[in-house]
């Protein structure tokens, strides 16, 4: 039992650790000298990495911070609990810990990032194409049709569940199924309860949790309108 039962400790620790890495503090650090916890919106992720340093360290960051969220899945996968009988859940709590290390990073006094990076990291992981692919541009559309980036950034998420659930029905006996490594989580079955409703109800508390100060800047009218910012301004 005791050989069950500690991975379950392990594996959110690693995805703590891992997640919590502070890209951006370290690059906004070495390429400027500059703090992201007091520069800009204060938060510890690319969007404040691009106004301290430019789009291309920027953009180093944002690549960083998702392959260290599927990179904390990866370990605790093929490493870990390779044969673990709960392996499914080992990985959802990884993925987990790795965003909300990303967004009270235990580096920095539990400062950090929005943990959109770090999930796509763990989508791509799941179903590469979803996590650098459809997931960014699923954000910026819902984005700019709401105007603003928390309330995209919400619903995103939130429909990240019916997408999973979608691919899995399709998945067996198709080509579809040849992109997604992992059998557990394309079954034919729909897989609601042990993986779509651990991963996306967990996912979206922390990602709603961590963008309350914006939904009051919003809600106080201090947020900028999406609508409103030239093409160039929108990842500053």
């Amino acid at each position: 039992m005791a050989s069950i039962i500690w991975q379950f400790f392990v594996a959110p620790i690693i995805g703590l650790l891992l997640g919590g890495f502070p890209t951006s503090f370290i690059v906004c650090k070495l390429v400027k000298g500059i703090d992201p916890r007091e520069f800009g919106s204060g938060s510890v992720s690319t969007r404040n990495a691009i106004r301290a340093t430019g789009v291309w360290w920027g953009m180093l960051v944002g690549g960083t911070d998702l392959v260290k969220g599927a990179a904390a899945c990866a370990i605790v996968e093929y490493a870990l609990a390779r044969n673990h009988p709960h392996l499914d859940y080992l990985v959802v709590l990884t993925a987990l810990a790795a965003v909300a290390g990303h967004c009270w990073m235990p580096y920095l006094g539990f400062k950090g990032g929005k943990g959109l990076a770090t999930m796509a990291g763990t989508l791509m992981f799941f179903y590469w194409p979803i996590g650098p692919l459809i997931f960014p541009l699923l954000i910026v559309l819902l984005s700019r049709f709401s105007g603003y980036s928390g309330v995209g950034s919400g619903w995103g998420v939130s429909l990240i569940s019916p997408v999973f659930f979608i691919l899995d029905l399709i998945g067996p006996g198709t080509q579809i199924i040849q992109i997604f490594p992992h059998s557990y989580l394309v079954d034919g079955s729909g897989y609601g309860i042990p993986f779509t409703v651990l991963y996306s109800f967990g996912i979206l508390a922390i990602i709603l949790l961590r963008y309350i100060p914006e939904f009051k800047k919003i809600r106080s009218g201090e947020a900028k309108i999406w609508t409103t910012l030239k093409p160039d301004d929108v990842m500053k």
